[in-house]
C-alpha cells in the first residue's frame, strides 16, 4: 500500500470517530441547552465510531414520561394523588355528591397538566440516533432504570449509552413482572479471520471474513462477488483464524450481561452468532462446486470450534460468579434451541411486512433474519414479553427491526453502548490490527 492508500484508508476509518462533545458542535448546539450540561467531560469526550445520523430533540422522546416528572415534587404528588381519587370515583355517575367532588378534582387536574405542558415545552435538547435511541451518561439511565445503580463494569460511569423505552423496563421490574436480559458479542472481529480462495493459476486470494477487504484496492470487493465472478477459477476455498483469546470488549460484553441480569433478577440469553456466519458463508460460496462448498463449510466449522469454546468457558466461569442467574448460551452447537429460534419465529419473519425491512442483499437475507429476530429470543424460548436488550450501538438497526416485527406482541427496551477505541487510537477493538485487540487470557477472568 503506497502512501496516499495508506492516507485514504486513514481517512476512511477515520472519519466515524465521533464523542457527545464533537457530534454537539457539529450541529452548532451549546451544551447548556442540552440534558449534558452536567456531564462529565470524560462522558462528553469518550470516543466511539458511528454512521453520522444524529439529530437534536426533546428529552425524553423514547420513554413514557410521567406527567408529574415536569412538576415540583409537591405538584407531582398532587397530581398522582388527584388521578388516583379520579379512578376510585369511576362509577359514581349517580352520586351527586361524589360527582361534584370529580368535577373540582378536574379543574384542579387541568390546571397541574397545564403546567406539565408549559414545563415539558422547555424540555432541555438530548442528541438522537438514527430516530431510535437518545444518548445518556450513567446518572440518566439510572434516573430513567433505577436498578442500573447495583450494576459494576469498567468505566461504567465514563461511557455514553444509547437508550430507548428504559424506564418502561424499570416499571416492570419494580412490579416483579418476568423479565429477561438478551444480548452479547459478534462472533469474531477484523484481522481475526482470513478466507483463503486457491485459484487454479495456482495463486490465492485473501480476504478479511468479517469485512471483506484487506487493503484500500478491495474496499469495494466482496467474498461473493468474487466467488460469481470467479466460480470456474476457484480450486479451493479455505479459512485461517487468528483469534486465539477473546478481547476485552468481548469479556465485559457478557459481564455487563451478567451483571444486569443479577441486578433485575431476569433471565438471561446469549447467542453466539455462528450459524449466521455460516449461513452468509453458504450463500457467498453457494456458485462453486458441490465439493468445494461443502469443503468450505466445514472448514468453517472447524475453525469455529475453538472460537465457541472460548465462549463457553467464559459463559461458564460468569455462571458460576453469578449462581442465581438463570441463564442459556445459544450457538449453531445447540441443535435444540435453535429448532425452537426458527420455529417459533417463522409466523414474524414470513410476515409480508416483515420482508420489507429484512436486507435484500442475496447472500445476507437469512443472517439478517437472524439479527432482526434474535433480541426477541427470550420470547420464543420462554414466552417473555418484557426484554432489555444489552448490546453494542451498532444493533441500534435490528433492535428497531425487531420491535416493529413484534408490534403489540413483545416490550423490547434498549440499552446500547459503544465498542471502545483501541490503542491504535482511532479504531475500535473490534475493528482494529491483532496487536491493538486487548485480548485477556482466561486466567485472567475476573480481574476486570
Amino acid at each position: 500500500m503506497d502512501n496516499n492508500e495508506e492516507l485514504e484508508y486513514f481517512y476512511l476509518q477515520k472519519k466515524d470517530i465521533y464523542s457527545t462533545q464533537s457530534i454537539l458542535a457539529s450541529l452548532d448546539s451549546k451544551l447548556e441547552g442540552t440534558i449534558y450540561a452536567h456531564s462529565s467531560n470524560d462522558f462528553l469526550r469518550w470516543p466511539f465510531n458511528a454512521v453520522n445520523f444524529f439529530r437534536l430533540a426533546p428529552a425524553g422522546e423514547f420513554e413514557n414520561v410521567a406527567p408529574e416528572s415536569f412538576l415540583s415534587p409537591a405538584d407531582g404528588e398532587t397530581l398522582k394523588k388527584i388521578t388516583d381519587e379520579l379512578k376510585s370515583l369511576s362509577d359514581t355517575k349517580y352520586d351527586f355528591d361524589k360527582q361534584e367532588r370529580v368535577r373540582e378534582l378536574r379543574v384542579q387536574k387541568k390546571e397541574l397538566l397545564k403546567k406539565v405542558e408549559e414545563n415539558s415545552a422547555n424540555r432541555k435538547s438530548a442528541l438522537i440516533y438514527k430516530n431510535v435511541v437518545e444518548i445518556n451518561d450513567s446518572k440518566m439511565v439510572e434516573e430513567k432504570f433505577p436498578q442500573f445503580k447495583n450494576t459494576k463494569w469498567p468505566f461504567k460511569e465514563q461511557m455514553p449509552y444509547l437508550t430507548a423505552s428504559l424506564s418502561d423496563f424499570a416499571k416492570v421490574v419494580q412490579n416483579g413482572e418476568e423479565t429477561a436480559i438478551f444480548g452479547g458479542p459478534c462472533f469474531f472481529g477484523e484481522y481475526e479471520v482470513d478466507m483463503i480462495f486457491s485459484m487454479k493459476d495456482g495463486s490465492q486470494k485473501v480476504y478479511d471474513f468479517t469485512t471483506r477487504r484487506r487493503a484500500v484496492k478491495d474496499k469495494v470487493s466482496q467474498e461473493a462477488e468474487f466467488t460469481k465472478a470467479n466460480a470456474h477459477e476457484v480450486l479451493d476455498v479455505s479459512f485461517k483464524s487468528h483469534k486465539e483469546f477473546l478481547t476485552s470488549d468481548e469479556y465485559d460484553a457478557i459481564l455487563y450481561l451478567f451483571e444486569l441480569a443479577n441486578a433485575t433478577n431476569s433471565r438471561l440469553v446469549i447467542p453466539i452468532p455462528d450459524f449466521s456466519y455460516e449461513k452468509y458463508l453458504a450463500a457467498m460460496v453457494e456458485s462453486l462446486p458441490g465439493e468445494i462448498q461443502k469443503r468450505a463449510l466445514e472448514r468453517f466449522t472447524q475453525i469455529s470450534a475453538p472460537i465457541i469454546k472460548m465462549y463457553k468457558n467464559l459463559f461458564e466461569f460468569f455462571k458460576a460468579a453469578y449462581p442465581s442467574v438463570k441463564c442459556e448460551l445459544m450457538s449453531g452447537e445447540e441443535k435444540n434451541l435453535l429448532a425452537q429460534y426458527y420455529e417459533k419465529r417463522t409466523q414474524y419473519v414470513e410476515k409480508t411486512s416483515a420482508k420489507r425491512i429484512i436486507s435484500g442483499i442475496a447472500e445476507k437475507f437469512e443472517s439478517v433474519k437472524d439479527y432482526i429476530t434474535l433480541p426477541a429470543l427470550p420470547f420464543y424460548l420462554w414466552g417473555i414479553k418484557n426484554i432489555l436488550e444489552v448490546d453494542y450501538l451498532g444493533e441500534t438497526d435490528s433492535f428497531w427491526k425487531c420491535r416493529k416485527m413484534h408490534k403489540n406482541e413483545i416490550n423490547l427496551s434498549a440499552l446500547l453502548y459503544p465498542i471502545k477505541i483501541s490503542s491504535d487510537g482511532w479504531r475500535t477493538l473490534f475493528s482494529t490490527e491483532l496487536q491493538y485487540k486487548e485480548y485477556i487470557k482466561e486466567e485472567d477472568y475476573g480481574k476486570r
